[in-house]
């Protein structure tokens, strides 16, 4: 059997997200080192990254002690690590600026491996039938070795040029699997405004066996559709509060791939509790607050459709459970409209 650990959207920074109160960093490199354990216990012959492992484009807001803390943090690995590019890892999102980021360093110093492109993971594994009772000891049964192909698509910008997917097509490789990050969803087809989504019942026409994504930090689980495997675990990190579920717990995937076919194990990573590394609080105050503002907004319309005539600054000003800071700011707005 062989094995590959996938792992998705670190978004390693110098500093914490503004809902998190931890040592940011220090969390996310935790992680990547129980990663590299997981990967020693299953014995893999390869970690697959599926891109923003930085978080931070510019390359000068990236210090270079947090580059060396990550390569520090795989020293302890037992295989290379492949990683493709997600948008978060160049400046502008364009990997035309990737020798200036810090993954780039990564790439250069051999920390990672290129996996996007042309730049291919190829894995052997000499299978070893065990021998039936009886057989002589000097000539086992061995089957023709099995082989596993890994493409790497980068992040390529808001609409996907699907011809970098259609002509990712089999070889003499027993499994060729590709790694993503794009968004994609059994069943959903939007996400980020004017963001293409690629749906599974589409991808499973095509060539690839395995589909493992990243980029959507939401777990959307394992699925096989049409004999094809869909993996999208979501991140490994928890940043946003507004766009991220506080139960969510972040994982990694064990691909294991034998003559027979390949299985997806989920691994659960250490993580402490969301309400000791979260602004819980300041995340309510946001909800109430965008809650008041729906309100408000709900309001003025309500005025505006009722009422046809009169003036609409007076109007706001006689409207009623609207507290006066509020007021004073929808009528500051209204006067800039007005000049």
């Amino acid at each position: 059997m062989m094995n590959l650990v996938l792992r998705v959207d670190a978004h390693l920074a110098d500093d914490a997200p503004v809902s998190r109160t931890d040592d940011w960093a220090a969390t996310i490199l935790g992680k990547v080192v129980q990663i590299g354990q997981i990967a020693a216990e299953a014995h893999a012959v390869g970690v697959l990254d599926t891109g923003d492992f930085f978080h931070i484009k510019s390359p000068s807001r990236n210090s270079h002690e947090l580059v060396v803390r990550a390569a520090e943090a795989h020293k302890g690995y037992p295989c290379p690590v492949w990683a493709t590019i997600g948008n978060h890892d160049c400046k502008y999102g364009s990997t035309e600026f990737l020798k200036e980021g810090p993954l780039g360093v990564l790439f250069e110093t051999g920390v990672f491996r290129r996996l996007y492109d042309k730049h291919e993971a190829v894995f052997h594994e000499p299978y070893v039938m065990p021998r039936w009772h009886g057989e002589p000891e000097d000539e086992p049964q061995r089957p023709p070795p099995f082989k596993v192909r890994v493409v790497g698509v980068p992040y390529h910008g808001a609409q996907y040029d699907m011809n970098r997917l259609t002509t990712i097509t089999k070889g003499d490789e027993d499994f060729l699997v590709v790694v993503a990050h794009l968004l994609a969803s059994p069943t959903q087809s939007s996400m980020y405004e004017a963001e293409d989504v690629l749906r599974y019942a589409e991808l499973s026409n095509l060539d690839p066996d395995v589909w493992c994504f990243g980029h959507w930090h939401k777990n959307q689980g394992v699925q096989v559709v049409r004999g094809k495997t869909f993996v999208n675990i979501g991140s490994i990190s928890r940043g946003a509060l507004t766009q991220d579920d506080l139960s969510r717990q972040p994982c990694v995937a064990i691909l294991s791939f034998d003559p027979k076919g390949v299985n997806v194990k989920i691994v659960p990573l250490k993580v402490a509790p969301a309400e000791e590394v979260f602004d819980v609080e300041g995340r309510d105050r946001k909800v109430t607050r965008a809650a008041n503002v729906s309100l408000l907004v709900d309001s003025i319309r309500d005025t505006l459709t009722q009422r046809q005539t009169g003036d609409l600054l007076e109007e706001v000003r006689d409207m009623p459970g609207v507290a006066s800071n509020v007021r004073e700011r929808v009528i500051h707005y209204l006067e800039r409209a007005r000049g």
